[in-house]
């Protein structure tokens, strides 16, 4: 898979939360995500156009589930998963 160039929106409630969405999408436009979970009613911008490797890790989430359910719903949202050191 390619990479995807998305927009990154993080909870304003919940730091560790974020929402993905194609690269120019406005979140306030969409609704499933504040469906499924209320903390991404109000989200800030993050990173803008980043560019999505779905091959790569980030931060523990599952970056293929991300890319598919961008290419399908048009948004993803995942979780930061702090890294565990020993």
């Amino acid at each position: 898979m390619s990479l995807l160039r998305v927009d990154l929106y993080q909870s304003a409630s919940d730091p560790e939360k974020f929402l993905a969405v194609p690269a120019g999408v406005d979140p306030g436009e969409l609704m499933g995500p504040m469906i499924f979970d209320k903390e991404y009613a109000h989200v800030v911008r993050y990173h803008e156009a980043f560019e999505f490797d779905p091959a790569q890790t980030y931060a523990g989430a599952n970056a293929a589930k991300i890319a598919a359910d961008i290419l399908t719903v048009k948004w993803a949202t995942f979780s930061r998963t702090p890294s565990v050191s020993s």
